[in-house]
């Protein structure tokens, strides 16, 4: 029986498929992220009038209060869409992702008759022999699908997942 194990983390981080898809979610993100700013400001006008000590009629400041606390609920409803949306462009990109790697290591292990490949992180133990990552990665240069590694964009991709949902948090 023929088992190879694939470290499926970096081979993701190498095809260039995700990361055009993480570039498209990134502009996603940052269209999300102008849609809070106007709400912000007006925010933060509305805190700086308030403590600036100029008296306001009653009416005037339950009409700032009101205000206030429509912006809030506004931005709330927009952060929530955002991180929905966050989710499920990254849970749509991986699968596709996935499907698409699949394909490929699929046909690959067809080819040289390969029993099993499993995910690296999956195994317990494996010699380095049974690892077929770099096997994969030079496929995908093969068909220009390989996307260069950098050390800063070393990070998982789970945490990059989890980085750009945290991020709008803030």
């Amino acid at each position: 029986m023929e088992i190879r194990v694939i470290d499926f983390d970096r081979l993701t981080r190498s095809y260039s498929n995700y990361r055009d898809g993480i570039k498209s979610i990134e502009g996603e993100k940052n269209e999300f992220l102008s849609k809070l700013g106007p709400l912000k400001k007006e925010m933060e006008d509305i805190i700086s009038s308030a403590k600036s000590g100029l008296l306001l009629d009653p009416s005037s400041q339950r009409q700032k209060e009101v205000r206030f606390a429509e912006l809030q609920q506004e931005a709330m409803q927009i952060d929530g869409d955002f991180k929905a949306n966050m989710r499920e462009l990254h849970d749509s990109l991986n699968k596709k992702t996935f499907d698409e790697l699949s394909e490929i290591i699929n046909e690959w292990a067809k080819e040289n008759s390969i029993d099993l490949v499993t995910g690296k992180m999956e195994v317990v133990f494996a010699t380095e022999r049974l690892d077929a990552t770099d096997i994969i990665i030079n496929i995908l240069k093969e068909r220009e699908l390989y996307f260069e590694d950098s050390e800063e964009s070393s990070a998982s991709v789970s945490d990059q997942i989890t980085d750009s949902v945290t991020q709008s948090q803030s």
